[in-house]
């Protein structure tokens, strides 16, 4: 389950919500939630309520990049008012995951 809403996510794109992108919009919130639920692995503990703020702009943030990941082949990000951000090697998660970091309940440490 999301932790930002459709409108939120479109602020961020600077775009408005429609009938057309709905889905999409819902999809891509949904998929940086199941990342941000991975990285936290909080099991059946659920988060404090209401949901820390940066665990929203975390969801939010990594929607954007969902969103935008269609239009670029590499996994960059970025607009030509920006240029293209190219993220390194490895995890496109984990510098998300440093924001939310303070929620995670498990390290995967035996």
């Amino acid at each position: 389950m999301p932790y930002a809403t459709a409108a939120e996510l479109a602020a961020a794109l600077r775009v408005r919500v429609t009938a057309e992108n709905q889905d999409l919009l819902d999809a891509c919130l949904s998929a940086a939630a199941e990342e941000v639920d991975s990285y936290l692995d909080r099991g059946s503990t659920p988060l404090p309520d209401p949901v820390p703020a940066s665990v929203s702009r975390c969801n939010v943030n990594r929607a954007v990049e969902w969103f935008k990941a269609s239009d670029l082949f590499n996994g960059s990000v970025g607009t030509d008012q920006t240029g293209v951000l190219t993220p390194p090697p490895g995890d496109g998660f984990a510098r998300h995951g440093l924001s939310i970091r303070p929620f995670q309940l498990r390290w995967g440490i035996a």
